[in-house]
């Protein structure tokens, strides 16, 4: 018998704040707008940035955590400031699971593609003037370093980097270690903070939008960038959450353009739904960045696959957070799961009347039936990861 993997808890960090504010956001009418800021030229444009104050200090990271001073290959910069930040809502029940499975029990998978870019760029724009830069501050470990040192773990560390389905794969991943029994436990997920070099890629391949972006919207054109991500904590006790199924593919279509057919996009969600013993899902949180490709092959697939199933892109909340995206479409899952309420597709254009027909929930609505929930996540390459949580109606509560 195959061992199942429950979600126990989670913690979220992005530009609609805390869970809380992440909560109040993905349910409103209307979408607070992404703040300006300015490019590497100097250009306007939208972004989600997480409020400061969310972004706890090195120096109360220091104080909180003194064990992590006896590790000199830390630096704490943007990323890792903003992994801390999230581990610490987590910090009791992760001690509990190392109490009763023991540090080596307890994994630890982090997704990321931007990792230590901020400090990085800030050390060129600087003058190269800051004599603690070592070029290991770039590397796409630092948050999972960083995350190993806060909770002391010292069963299996590692990071995954594929771009947008980073933090998909590290759940996926963190998932199949205690399926084979590896690990009793995992902390997985991922995150990715604000980059101006990142951000200059996007442009260059003319992907970002002129101003607040409209997933599936007809006059759509492009995304918004933010940063953030989740954490989440995954047990094979039993819990009210399941992780119950996933399913990963590659198109081999192209480098930044997804195959238009979605046909290897429907082969991961088939196996998601197959493994999750269910043949659609109730809601569906997409990948829906905005761009014309993106949203006209999602579209497809989904309805190819699952046309009754309500759809939404809470991109336009937190912007698209890169390797932490998928890790918010998984908070934003939970959420519904818990309110059973669906949240609201927030775009102020038309949905494009040219794309394959979708259950858009671009009015505020509630249902008192979710009990399973599908999340997208695609990126560059062709590479796609999809997870279905399922509400498990036999947890104790």
């Amino acid at each position: 018998m195959t061992t199942k993997v429950y979600i126990h808890q989670f913690s979220s960090l992005s530009a609609a704040g805390d869970n809380a504010g992440y909560r109040e956001s993905i349910f409103a009418e209307k979408r607070p707008a992404l703040p300006w800021i300015d490019d590497f030229a100097g250009n306007r444009i939208r972004f989600g940035q997480i409020d400061e104050r969310y972004l706890i200090s090195e120096k109360t990271i220091r104080e909180r955590f003194p064990h992590v001073l006896n590790n000199p290959t830390l630096r704490w910069g943007r990323g890792n400031r903003l992994a801390a930040a999230l581990a610490i809502p987590l910090v009791e029940n992760v001690n509990h699971l190392i109490e009763k499975y023991g540090a080596d029990r307890v994994a630890l998978v982090i997704g990321a593609s931007v990792a230590g870019m901020t400090e990085t760029e800030r050390f060129f724009f600087e003058g190269k003037k800051d004599s603690a830069y070592r070029d290991t501050d770039l590397e796409m470990y630092n948050p999972a370093r960083a995350l190993k040192a806060i909770f002391k773990l010292k069963g299996p560390v590692y990071t995954i980097s594929t771009a947008c389905t980073s933090s998909t794969k590290a759940m996926i991943s963190a998932a199949r270690l205690i399926q084979c029994g590896a690990v009793d436990a995992a902390l997985c997920g991922g995150l990715d903070a604000k980059s101006l070099f990142t951000i200059a890629g996007f442009e260059s391949l003319g992907a970002v939008s002129s101003d607040l972006t409209q997933p599936f919207g007809e006059h759509r054109d492009g995304i918004n960038l933010g940063e953030g991500g989740a954490l989440f904590i995954l047990d094979k006790e039993s819990s009210p959450y399941e992780l119950s199924g996933w399913g990963e593919s590659s198109d081999a279509y192209h480098i930044s353009s997804p195959e238009p057919n979605a046909i290897a996009v429907q082969s991961a969600i088939k196996h998601a739904l197959q493994m999750s013993e269910i043949e659609a899902a109730d809601f569906v949180c997409a990948h829906g960045t905005g761009t014309r490709k993106n949203d006209e092959m999602e579209a497809l697939a989904i309805h190819n696959l699952m046309p009754n199933a309500y759809v939404c892109s809470t991109k336009t909340v937190t912007g698209h957070t890169l390797g932490g995206a998928g890790a918010l479409c998984a908070a934003a899952a939970l959420l519904s799961l818990d309110t059973q309420k669906l949240p609201t597709h927030l775009i102020e254009d038309n949905v494009d009347p040219l794309i394959a027909t979708i259950k858009l929930t671009v009015k505020a609505a509630t249902s008192g039936a979710i009990s399973s929930v599908l999340c997208n996540s695609f990126a560059f390459g062709g590479n796609n990861a999809v997870i279905v949580i399922k509400k498990n109606n036999n947890a104790a509560h």
